[in-house]
């Protein structure tokens, strides 16, 4: 399991802990987040890939939540053999609007949400946690306990700025199409960062690939909607690997 932008691994405990009864989960932090936070952010995107693999058993299901996406995919384009299949969880191959990939945030939101936050990182954190829920009908609670599974660990401000570069240019949906692995997607369908419509785009674009949606959860559905996440994920695994 990989993590999102601005979090570590302990954000997904709660979905871990859920799953760990019937498979092998291991958590990873990306580069500059949680017990990470002295590794750099690698320079290209084949060298993150290095990085998780030598923290990741020899193969296994990569299950990403949203960077941790991207993340995941660029495991899978580099070293195939060693991915079973992938989830995306709150996650898309390619984050910002294009024009023959619509149901995406626009550019010059995310670029504005770079700018605020290179102005004010540690307000700009604090708003991102709770955009997580926004929308969502336990907000309040899924924030708290969002915060009670970061507590004080925050990642280095480098990794955030370049995080948010992957984020905005990064275009992983070829590398998904092409990867050939089973792939499945959970969606919120409250997300104020993924758009649910995203789903209709991959199952024309990625082969074979399985959607859930989760009604009214939002950036975090592991949080608020674990349960249903937890079965998500289990019926996927119970997919075929060819």
């Amino acid at each position: 399991m990989l993590h999102g932008w601005g979090m570590h691994a302990g954000a997904l405990e709660p979905l871990a802990a859920m799953l760990s009864g019937k498979y092998r989960v291991t958590c990873i932090d990306l580069p500059g987040h949680g017990g990470s936070v002295r590794q750099p952010w690698p320079d290209d995107p084949k060298s993150l890939a290095s990085l998780l693999l030598a923290a990741a058993p020899m193969r296994a299901t990569w299950l990403g939540w949203s960077l941790g996406g991207l993340a995941a995919i660029q495991v899978a384009r580099d070293a195939p053999s060693r991915v079973a299949r992938l989830i995306l969880l709150a996650a898309t191959p390619c984050f910002t609007r294009r024009p023959d990939w619509p149901c995406a945030m626009s550019r010059s939101e995310l670029e504005r949400f770079a700018t605020q936050f290179a102005a004010a990182p540690d307000r700009m954190l604090q708003r991102f946690g709770a955009l997580q829920f926004r929308g969502v009908p336990d907000a309040v609670q899924g924030t708290r306990r969002l915060r009670e599974l970061l507590g004080d660990c925050e990642p280095s401000t480098a990794a955030l700025v370049t995080g948010l570069r992957v984020l905005l240019d990064m275009d992983l949906r070829e590398a998904l199409a092409s990867c050939g692995l089973p792939a499945g997607v959970i969606l919120g369908g409250s997300d104020p960062l993924i758009p649910v419509d995203v789903a209709d785009a991959l199952i024309e674009f990625v082969p074979r690939v399985q959607v859930a949606c989760i009604e009214d959860a939002g950036h975090a559905p592991f949080i608020t909607h674990k349960n249903e996440v937890a079965a998500a994920v289990a019926a996927m695994m119970a997919g075929p690997l060819v």
